[in-house]
């Protein structure tokens, strides 16, 4: 089991990395989508904050509003960089209170038992998977990637 401070260390760096490559997606282009299954950028953007959204309220037990996934639909990307941010904080904010003990409560989410540290945990790599595909459109759509975990090819520099 990964401990809390730990669990608060690894989401702050990984929505530190996934807050770059939003920032690096072209505002103009937020209906940009490679391919005509994908999703339109501003609505694969919109997937970070529904997620923190499911990790604070599986975390701690608030009522869940699936609808508000569905109608939620930001104006534009500098909107819901904004949403992120605040819904990022209030998980890292309320992540704190919590004890040690209190991640390892049973979580049940898709038909599986997860402690609630694994439960963090995946919604932390599911994440850095939807982060992966959104610095795939940000190449596509003309932006430039920021470095994730090492230099990219259009930033090089070493101050990760």
């Amino acid at each position: 089991m990964l401990t809390k401070q730990d669990l608060i260390a690894i989401l702050i760096k990984e929505y530190s990395t996934t807050l770059r490559v939003m920032r690096a997606f072209p505002p103009d282009k937020k209906d940009f989508k490679p391919h005509e299954r994908s999703q339109e950028a501003i609505r694969l953007v919109s997937t970070f904050i529904f997620e923190m959204y499911l990790l604070e309220s599986y975390l701690f037990g608030d009522q869940i509003d699936r609808s508000r996934f569905s109608a939620y639909k930001p104006e534009n990307m500098e909107a819901a960089i904004a949403d992120f941010e605040k819904e990022s904080s209030q998980v890292i904010e309320r992540m704190d209170i919590l004890s040690d003990d209190d991640f390892k409560k049973p979580i049940q989410f898709a038909g599986r038992e997860f402690s609630a540290d694994e439960f963090t945990l995946m919604m932390i790599h599911d994440q850095i998977h939807h982060r992966g595909q959104l610095s795939v459109y940000v190449r596509m759509a003309g932006g430039k990637v920021p470095s994730i975990y090492g230099p990219s090819a259009d930033d090089t520099s070493t101050n990760l």
